[in-house]
């Protein structure tokens, strides 16, 4: 991923960690420590560089919050993502179609699949604009495994650590339930994916 991708989500990350450090006279509410939460999202997906609208993933993020104090705690969570079927459409007849998906060229590498799973451990800021409203970012750490596969064949295969970012804006009701809407970068080595979030919580 490149620098110019990750600056925005830099910059909402430091505007909200940079407020933390002179809010600690700011009123409190009873601090709930524990809160559950996932998320699904969408978005694209490079490899060394390679851009193309058509290249997408969906994946699925599950977490574990724990309160440090009021505005940071620390994240736990599990990230699972394949590629996004591309479909192409042909009309046979009035209104009788013909849709098959259409993979064979993702990332410019002649591949059909993706898949990657990613364990998170980060750090979570909130910048509070209301009692219920707030921004938020994180910024962490992510142990990766990936999996790029033509005709059921692995032809990449590649695991290490890199780099998690997030940043958005979320809800919570008082009954402890919450909303968040989000983008996210994880940084894979050669493999980078950027995806937008929409996901509920559980505070208690």
């Amino acid at each position: 991923m490149t620098i110019f991708k990750k600056f925005p989500l830099l910059v909402a990350l430091t505007t909200v960690f940079s407020y933390q450090a002179f809010s600690a006279d700011m009123p409190t509410t009873e601090l709930k420590k524990h809160s559950f939460g996932v998320h699904i999202g969408a978005g694209g997906v490079e490899y060394k560089g390679s851009n193309s609208d058509d290249d997408g993933v969906i994946q699925v993020y599950s977490y574990y919050n724990y309160a440090v104090t009021q505005h940071f705690s620390l994240e736990l969570g599990l990230n699972i993502g394949n590629d996004a079927d591309k479909w192409e459409c042909h009309e046979i007849s009035n209104d009788n179609w013909n849709c098959t998906t259409n993979n064979n060229n993702l990332l410019g590498l002649a591949v059909d699949d993706i898949t990657y799973s990613n364990l998170v451990i980060a750090i979570k800021g909130t910048l509070p604009l209301s009692k219920r409203n707030s921004l938020y970012g994180k910024i962490g750490a992510q142990y990766y495994d990936y999996d790029i596969n033509r005709r059921g064949k692995t032809i990449i295969h590649d695991s290490d650590i890199g780099l998690y970012l997030a940043a958005g804006w979320q809800y919570q009701w008082d009954m402890g339930i919450g909303m968040d809407v989000g983008y996210e970068a994880i940084d894979m080595g050669d493999l980078d994916t950027y995806t937008l979030n929409i996901g509920m919580s559980y505070q208690f």
